[in-house]
């Protein structure tokens, strides 16, 4: 009789799921949404594999090591995976230095749990089954949630939809069948909205974390327009960071299958084509893309209340000012202040705390322009808007001033400016 094998449990690839709160569905979805994201290769992993991974019943090929190392953030060693050859350290180096490696800016989960959902108890009795009501309910609460970020900013949000993430991850051990791909589909809205709110709070590897889990849920469901959508957003995240290559591919695998995807999304990934060609320095690139972004914003086709919640910012004056945006990183201010000024006086009321952005985008433009006493004044007026729907990206822009306006230290303008700007949070 043979004697029974003994497996040596991998205690630390373990206790690394654990410290994040994830599941080992949520796992197998991260590893497959990053073998696609990153290397463009389907996988099959699924949770069982990872519990036998997690149990020692099986070992992880280096390919799967290395999606882990990606996932945490860590290197192999500290998962438990034997010493790897030079050349794979190097490479495993690599994936976990923030800034470093083609299409790898920074560890898919954050170092802190501060990001995730850990944060935030939920009850420790769960129903045994999600009512498809309830989930209804979910979405229409965070469509209320994105109204209220439009006119009020990130930071009174970010601690509720953690929150709601965490009450979702644990709904989903329950939840099976038509229920459970309805969950999917939520949790993926609230992912790839907590990624926007960190994004805006300034806090860019909080908003590739959700936004890499919201990619997971949305693949998982096979939900197009979310996929696509996800990935605009991730390009959109590259492009603040100045990356080209990243932000013009990402935003090309967003229109893939676009046929599927509703004209305003098409147009979301569209201005960020425009975008990654702004700059890579090609305005007959931008200037096509932008083109082909206005007709589809233009378009009146309606593809439901889920593709308007989604994409409904994406009226013509907002692609107007991501044109002057585009303008204003080709080195074109004069054309970005005839631009962002068009945009702004056809922005609809409710987008407060994009106008604040464009207000200060176009203060920039002002100043780059040579226009000191019109770059002041616009950016008072941003000021006063970001002191109610404060966003890190409008304090950014507001902060480049001081020094675009150097050469008018002593004038009036300037120095009241100064005294605002030393306010801000």
């Amino acid at each position: 009789m043979r004697d029974a094998r003994i497996y040596v449990p991998n205690v630390q690839l373990r206790e690394h799921r654990l410290r994040h709160n994830l599941t080992l569905e949520e796992v197998a979805e991260a590893l497959i949404a990053l073998a696609w994201e990153r290397f463009a290769v389907r996988v099959g992993v699924n949770a069982g594999m990872v519990g036998k991974w997690e149990r020692g019943e099986k070992r992880p090929s280096r390919f799967y090591q290395r999606l882990f190392v990606l996932l945490y953030g860590v290197p192999g060693e500290r998962l438990g995976f034997r010493p790897a050859v030079p050349s794979d350290q190097e490479a495993d180096d690599m994936l976990v230095q923030p800034g470093a490696g083609q299409g790898v800016s920074w560890p898919f989960l954050p170092q802190s749990t501060a990001h995730g959902p850990a944060d935030f108890s939920v009850p420790s009795s769960m129903p045994r089954h999600v009512d498809r009501e309830a989930v209804g309910r979910l979405g229409t609460i965070l469509s209320e949630y994105a109204k209220i970020d439009n006119l009020l900013g990130p930071a009174h949000l970010l601690a509720l939809t953690s929150l709601h993430l965490s009450f979702i991850s644990e709904l989903l051990t329950v939840a099976s069948g038509e229920g459970r791909a309805e969950l999917l589909t939520v949790g993926a809205r609230y992912a790839e909205f907590t990624g926007w709110l960190q994004q805006d709070a300034g806090d860019p590897q909080a908003a590739a974390y959700w936004s890499d889990r919201a990619l997971g849920w949305a693949q998982a469901t096979g939900n197009d327009l979310m996929v696509s959508y996800v990935l605009m957003r991730k390009s959109n995240q590259a492009s603040s960071l100045g990356d080209a290559p990243r932000t013009l591919g990402l935003a090309r695998a967003a229109l893939r299958g676009q046929d599927r995807l509703s004209p305003r999304a098409r147009a979301l990934a569209l201005r960020q084509e425009a975008r990654g060609h702004a700059l890579s320095g090609d305005p007959t690139g931008c200037a096509r893309a932008l083109d082909a972004a206005r007709d589809q914003a233009a378009a009146p086709e309606d593809h439901g209340e889920g593709d308007r919640t989604l994409t409904g910012y994406c009226t013509p004056a907002f692609i107007e000012m991501e044109a002057a945006d585009c303008a204003m990183l080709l080195g074109q201010p004069d054309q970005a202040v005839v631009t962002f000024e068009h945009g702004l006086a056809t922005l609809p009321g409710q987008y407060q705390r994009d106008r604040a952005v464009n207000l200060a985008r176009l203060a920039v433009a002002y100043a780059a322009s040579r226009e000191p006493e019109r770059a002041c004044a616009v950016a008072q007026e941003a000021a006063a808007i970001v002191s109610s729907t404060w966003s890190a990206r409008a304090v950014a822009e507001l902060r480049r001033l001081p020094e675009l306006l150097s050469a008018w230290q002593d004038s009036s303008p300037v120095v009241g400016l100064e005294a605002t700007l030393a306010a801000l949070p």
